[in-house]
């Protein structure tokens, strides 16, 4: 107990200039402030102010790399002076767990003793600052003791996409889950080089694409944003896509100058998810835990996933392929696109599969090393993007889910907006007729327009009920 005692009390000395290296580039130069930013600055300000007590416990789950830590850091310099620094302890479970071979309800112990006070007794409110939170496998029910015994405790903490598969109603109940997503191309922009979005340009452009009465309706939004979009793109050098497309998805391989050095890091990402991540949900073996990243090689190699040739290409059973799938997604690596339609056919057709980090994709087919493959795949780094925007704007928050159409040609995606506005996407980096469109909202019937993302100019295909948007607008969103 003494060791972590020492260890709590330097941390509360240590923290500040240790995290400053999360928030800033060698020169100096600090990082900007992504979206997830504000929303949780909002609850650390309004309990430190007395203005909302209730939401005090704000879990930041994501995949590996997304930037979590550096969330962590910003948040805990802003607020360090203004809170006091004893009052505020920032800890990695990782640290705790592996180097000292202890477990965050020792740390909040020795943290008791240092601040004289238990928790019930607390007379000002004190803020802990959680990261790694996935390797100690107890972290919730502690957490959860921690909300019960104090309403003057704010806790933030983080980990892999994994703790949200640890946590039970009880914590699901107490806690508020913002979930953090690869970067989107506006905050790849704004890590880069200091390019910031026009305001309102996004909400406008995804009520535009998403919230239309008509294909009409859709082209003249668009039209009347398109001065602004013009505008934004003066500033952006055409080469980001590719960029963006390649690495930019995660955000410590933004301002890396050395491409196979990224790759090389997404490589050590990867085996982190697989041999701690997955491992900790003990449903494999270390067996088959090879499998996983022979299976992410084939994946990205293709769009539609048979577990039937999977299971005959990596030689094992379809019932140990599906787990795998499964944990995959669990772990946000893979987004999960089932076929439209009855569920009786989602079960007999194959699931399509895209990457949530098109960056991840990207080191897979790095391993061939030319760009011959890069221009060949480019249609399949855009798809994962536009995949990981759809989901990240209305599957995560249950407003609407995502199928695609599983007949040959059909449209890379069908988009269901709660529950009835049916929209069929198609996507591609050169130019598109829009006849997979077409031919889904003939197979759907209900669709209510098509939306072809392509190298395009802005196009209204009136009597078909499709819109054809350009790439450069829906980056921006």
């Amino acid at each position: 107990m003494e060791e972590i005692l020492k260890y709590v009390q330097n941390q509360l000395v240590q923290a500040p200039a240790r995290l400053k290296s999360y928030t800033q580039d060698e020169q100096g130069k600090k990082y900007p402030q992504r979206n997830i930013y504000i929303k949780i600055e909002k609850f650390v300000r309004d309990f430190l102010y007395g203005q909302n007590i209730q939401d005090r416990w704000i879990i930041i789950p994501g995949l590996r790399g997304v930037g979590k830590t550096t969330i962590l850091a910003q948040l805990f310099l802003r607020w360090y002076q203004e809170i006091g620094d004893r009052r505020i302890l920032y800890i990695s479970l990782d640290e705790v767990v592996n180097v000292f071979g202890s477990s965050l309800k020792d740390v909040l112990t020795a943290y008791e003793k240092i601040i004289g006070e238990s928790f019930e007794k607390l007379t000002k409110p004190v803020f802990i600052f959680i990261d790694e939170a996935q390797y100690d496998s107890k972290w919730a029910s502690v957490l959860k003791s921690v909300y019960d015994r104090s309403n003057k405790v704010f806790v933030l903490c983080s980990g892999s996409s994994a703790v949200s598969l640890q946590t039970n109603p009880d914590v699901i109940r107490r806690s508020i889950f913002q979930k953090l997503f690869p970067t989107s191309f506006s905050e790849f922009l704004m890590i880069r080089d200091d390019i910031y979005p026009v305001k309102g340009l996004k909400k406008n452009i995804k009520d535009a694409l998403f919230n239309s009465e008509s294909a009409k309706d859709v082209y003249q939004k668009l039209k009347a944003c398109e001065q602004n979009i013009i505008s934004a793109w003066a500033a952006i050098d055409r080469n980001y896509i590719d960029e963006y497309l390649k690495v930019g998805t995660l955000p410590f391989a933004i301002r890396v100058k050395d491409e196979s050095r990224v790759y090389q890091t997404i490589t050590l990402l990867l085996d982190k998810v697989i041999n701690q991540d997955v491992q900790s949900l003990g449903r494999f073996d270390i067996k088959t835990l090879v499998h996983i990243k022979r299976a992410l090689f084939l994946i990205s190699e293709s769009d539609v996933v048979s577990v039937q040739k999977l299971s005959r290409t990596l030689e094992t059973s379809v019932n140990t392929i599906s787990n795998i799938l499964e944990v995959l997604e669990q772990a946000e690596l893979l987004i999960r696109i089932m076929p439209f339609g009855s569920n009786s056919k989602k079960v007999r057709k194959p699931s399509r599969y895209q990457f949530m980090s098109s960056a991840i994709r990207s080191a897979f087919l790095s391993v061939a090393g030319n760009e011959q493959i890069f221009a060949g795949q480019k249609g399949r780094l855009m798809e994962d993007i536009v995949a990981m925007t759809l989901y990240r704007e209305f599957v995560a928050n249950s407003r609407g889910s995502l199928n695609y159409d599983s007949s040959k040609a059909g449209a890379d995606f069908i988009l269901t907006i709660a529950e009835k506005n049916i929209i069929p996407i198609e996507v591609g980096m050169g130019d598109k007729s829009g006849a997979q469109v077409k031919k889904t909202m003939k197979k759907v019937g209900a669709a209510k327009y098509g939306v072809v993302i392509c190298r395009n100019p802005l196009t209204l295909l009136e009597e078909s009920n499709i819109v054809k948007v350009p790439l450069d607008y829906f980056l921006l969103m």
